[in-house]
């Protein structure tokens, strides 16, 4: 059986029987004492039955008061509960952050923003899941991230939001063995002389690159493919071979002439890192705190 009852009338209700006393209960609900006798009666009327023995010294619950009592204090608890983590989560004080990202975004582009929202959020649990481009969107399309960070441009982008975040050039480089090379330059048509290092065709990297070099005629031939730009470049500082790499995201090697930029004629041209959010997907607060704080520091 169903009894239709406010919530107002169980919380008062249960004011009264945990102090014992009407009044006690009327100044912690800030309401009146008639008030509160009111509520009480309209409740024993719709449960028909009492609830509390009226006594010169105050109240005490009958049996039946006493039982509903107990499983109205634990429900109200868990409302009260539910009510204490809600607005935790409004205030960033709890909730979690799942991204996805390759190895190389995550290490030449998003460590200093975790290293921002970490510090401005230290409760929110962050989670990070290392996946390449398409990788990430799948998990993004089933729900086991939140938002993703990827090398654009992407296909089928009808159900997904991206947001550019930085703008990025591939360059083509190679070692102590090739420096000559990057006097001189070479043209695209000249890359199948070379031995090539290349990420794995998986890549949207590789598939920009494959494309670009197709676009000017050429289908291009790795003698070796690495699923890491860290290895490709460690990999042509031995001269193996040359590679094509992200200039942002090398510059420490450039700089330091471990590995040196080879002009290709005509250059790659130039692409995007973007993050990528599902539409019409309610972020939470969480998410759209890191949102914001990408979006505002690379405006």
């Amino acid at each position: 059986m169903k009894v239709d009852v406010s919530l107002d009338l169980y919380r008062i209700f249960c004011t009264v029987a945990r102090l014992g006393n009407m009044s006690a209960a009327a100044r912690e609900l800030y309401i009146s004492q008639p008030a509160v006798s009111m509520a009480i009666r309209q409740l024993e009327e719709r449960m028909g039955s009492p609830l509390l023995v009226r006594t010169a010294k105050g109240v005490y619950p009958t049996a039946e008061g006493k039982l509903l009592y107990t499983y109205l204090e634990q429900a109200l608890g868990l409302i009260h509960a539910a009510e204490d983590k809600y607005f935790q989560m409004m205030h960033m004080e709890m909730g979690e952050l799942k991204i996805g990202a390759s190895d190389t975004v995550i290490a030449n582009f998003l460590l200093p923003y975790l290293e921002k929202y970490h510090n401005s959020y230290p409760d929110i649990n962050i989670k990070v899941t290392n996946k390449t481009t398409y990788e990430s969107l799948r998990l993004l399309r089933n729900g086991s991230v939140d938002v993703c960070f990827v090398n654009l441009p992407i296909a089928e982008e009808a159900d997904f939001e991206i947001i550019p975040c930085i703008e990025v050039q591939d360059i083509l480089v190679g070692g102590e063995k090739f420096r000559k090379l990057a006097e001189t330059g070479i043209t695209v048509e000249e890359l199948s002389e070379y031995p090539l290092l290349l990420l794995e065709d998986a890549s949207n990297s590789r598939r920009y690159v494959d494309a670009y070099a197709e676009e000017n005629g050429i289908a291009l031939q790795p003698i070796l493919e690495l699923g890491s730009s860290d290895l490709l470049v460690s990999f042509a500082q031995i001269n193996l071979g040359l590679t094509y790499v992200i200039k942002e995201f090398t510059k420490e090697a450039l700089e330091d002439g471990n590995i040196f930029e080879i002009p290709v004629e005509p250059p790659v041209p130039k692409r995007s890192i973007g993050m990528v959010k599902l539409k019409n997907v309610a972020a939470s607060h969480a998410v759209q705190g890191f949102v914001e704080l990408v979006d505002f520091f690379e405006k």
